[in-house]
């Protein structure tokens, strides 16, 4: 029975609550009021005190069912517990106070097994809301302060040491540490973080001893922007209910209709009370929320940010997956091989040049220049005037020199990147990258098509021939090169098959990342563009856990359709049994409640899917 206890975002533990304990005790006056009523006592000739303990019982298990119907009813809005209410008040009417106090308790005692399994199956994400600590150490005017985490101010001190949680985004400032990131990624192994690393709010120091600027908090945090989308998630509605919005419109009316023709005919109110009870459609109202929620928390799990169950719905029907390459399929660290400088340019001067206008930038090709000028120890002159144009280069003003940084096709006969640096516009050389493909890629890709998806592709704004070295790599036929972001774009809307997911890193592909029926961001490293745009996000940069996410996403869907299905059969036959008077009220109840727990344990079970390639 949905009412009383229709929010998904109960995190107590049912079991623990005040509400059990009064469920429990209310339930135990009915045995105590069977021996009153069979030992035969009774305050005067029409009022037993068995009697009076049974209408106790209903008053604190059927009153709230009976006050959220007729709040229901006030707001306009279909309530199920309408006809429980109409079933226990018609039972005590017609005085049988021990099916009214039996079924009242039966229904709320489903309602607490049903959200203890429920919880069950969001424990995933239940685990990411107690993570963060209540309290940290900061450093103020020199003095180790304990305070709420809630009191820490932007640019703060924070001091960590092994064992503790980091509560915040922020940059370490002094010490090393290894950090178990799994909260975030699902990535069980530590990383190291050294001094200028990042650190992440819900994360673990394990050992050593560190100094963190605090950068960001709370709901800005990383974690705190996840939950936040979870929750989300959580209340987003999937395709597969349509059905379900369809048979709630009738199903109050229908079910009294039954009900009330019942007895007209048989002249049984005993049947009339066993109708509305059993034709209470809680586990079919159950069927998407439960399962979505078992599912989005399953992902997290794993590392899997996802903003919505209907995402989780469309990349179970896609027929293709279109990916981007630098840090999608690759591994996005690409490193300088080599530096072609012409006469009168020599390595350091193209580098240093290259390095300056690229300093500002994320790219991982520009990440590789500026390291390269670390490594040869480059002269890195400030510029100014920088203008970025994604997919194909970047400019800016060295003292009074323009340089422009733009890909191109020459010395690409070996299948690494190449840029040509030109100053005033005149080539000054080039220089050559190259990235590796993920060691995952190809499994990837097989694993994807065993599946049954045929339309795989690489989209990319490098050149020629670097697509199609890493497209042989990992043997994938179709591949698209030069590609600008409006290019992407229109690949992506040109495709007709059917439901497209689209693989990017969350920057140059934001266009194709939204226009595709899903799109797909690798999220760790730039995980504030890739939180805002996709709808899918890897906290974890595993490409290998994309065909986690189809059997995911193919289990939720057939649990939502089996659940819908097994609850229409289960109530159909209810109230045919109860009709035709095979069923009593109080085996009404529980025929009715046994639904309800079936559909969210095969909910719950979606928790136990491996993330594993197959």
């Amino acid at each position: 029975m949905i009412g009383r206890y229709a929010d998904l975002n109960i995190y107590e533990e049912i079991f623990k609550s005040t509400d059990f304990y009064k469920v429990f005790a209310s339930a135990l006056l009915i045995p105590i009021a069977m021996l009153f009523s069979s030992v035969g006592i009774s305050l005067n000739s029409s009022l037993m005190v068995g009697d009076i303990i049974l209408l106790l019982s209903v008053l604190i298990n059927g009153l709230p069912i009976i006050m959220n119907a007729l709040k229901g009813i006030a707001a306009k809005q279909i309530n199920v517990d309408e006809l429980v209410s109409i079933a226990i008040i018609a039972c005590v009417l017609s005085a049988n106070f021990l099916e009214a106090a039996i079924v009242s308790a039966i229904m709320v005692v489903g309602t607490l097994v049903e959200e203890a399994v429920s919880d069950s199956a969001r424990n995933a994400i239940k685990e990411l809301i107690e993570i963060t600590p209540k309290t940290a150490v900061v450093e103020r005017d020199g003095i180790e302060v304990k305070v709420k985490v809630s009191k820490i101010i932007l640019g703060e001190i924070l001091l960590i040491k092994a064992g503790e949680t980091i509560s915040v985004d922020g940059k370490i400032l002094h010490g090393s540490t290894s950090v178990d990131e799994s909260s975030i990624t699902g990535e069980s192994i530590p990383v190291f973080k050294d001094t200028g690393s990042r650190v992440y709010a819900g994360t673990q120091c394990l050992d050593g001893y560190i100094k963190v600027e605090a950068q960001r908090l709370g709901r800005d945090s990383t974690l705190g922007k996840i939950i936040t989308m979870i929750k989300s998630a959580e209340q987003s509605r999937i395709q597969a209910t349509r059905i379900v919005d369809i048979y709630a419109k009738w199903f109050t009316p229908v079910i009294l209709s039954v009900a009330i023709l019942t007895y007209l005919i048989t002249s049984d109110v005993t049947r009339a009370i066993t109708i509305l009870i059993v034709g209470c459609p809680c586990s079919f109202l159950l069927a998407g929320p439960v399962a979505t929620v078992a599912a989005i928390g399953r992902a997290a799990k794993s590392g899997i940010l996802v903003k919505g169950g209907h995402y989780l719905e469309s990349i179970a029907t896609a027929t293709g997956f279109f990916f981007d390459k630098t840090g999608t399929i690759t591994e996005g660290q690409p490193v300088v091989v080599d530096v072609i400088p012409h006469p009168g340019f020599n390595d350091k001067e193209i580098i240093g040049f290259a390095a300056a206008v690229e300093a500002g930038s994320l790219h991982p090709f520009a990440q590789a220049i500026i390291s390269k000028a670390k490594e040869l120890d480059c002269d890195i002159p400030n510029a100014d005037n920088l203008f970025s144009e994604a997919g194909k280069g970047v400019s800016g003003n060295v003292g009074s020199k323009k340089i422009q940084i733009i890909t191109s096709a020459r010395y690409g006969d070996s299948g690494n990147t190449t840029v040509c640096v030109s100053i005033d516009g005149d080539e000054a050389g080039y220089i050559s990258l190259r990235d590796k493909p993920r060691a995952t890629a190809r499994q990837t890709i097989q694993a994807i098509r065993n599946l049954g998806i045929s339309d795989i592709a690489i989209v990319s704004g490098d050149q020629e021939k670097p697509v199609k070295k890493v497209a042989d790599g990992i043997d994938v036929s179709t591949w698209y090169s030069c590609q600008k972001p409006g290019d992407k774009l229109n690949i992506i809307e040109s495709y007709s098959r059917g439901g497209l997911v689209y693989v990017g890193d969350g920057v140059n592909d934001a266009p194709a990342l939204k226009a595709s029926a899903t799109g797909v961001a690798m999220g760790f490293n730039g995980s504030d563009v890739a939180l805002e745009t996709a709808d899918v996000v890897l906290m974890n940069d595993r490409l290998d856990l994309l065909p986690f996410l189809i059997t995911l996403s193919r289990k939720m869907s057939k649990i939502i359709k089996t659940s819908i299905f097994l609850s229409f059969a289960i109530n159909a036959f209810a109230v045919a049994a109860g009709s035709a008077g095979l069923l009593t009220p109080i085996m009404g109840a529980v025929t009715h409640n046994m639904g309800s727990i079936l559909v969210v344990a095969l909910s719950a079970s979606i928790r136990f899917t491996p993330d594993s390639i197959s």
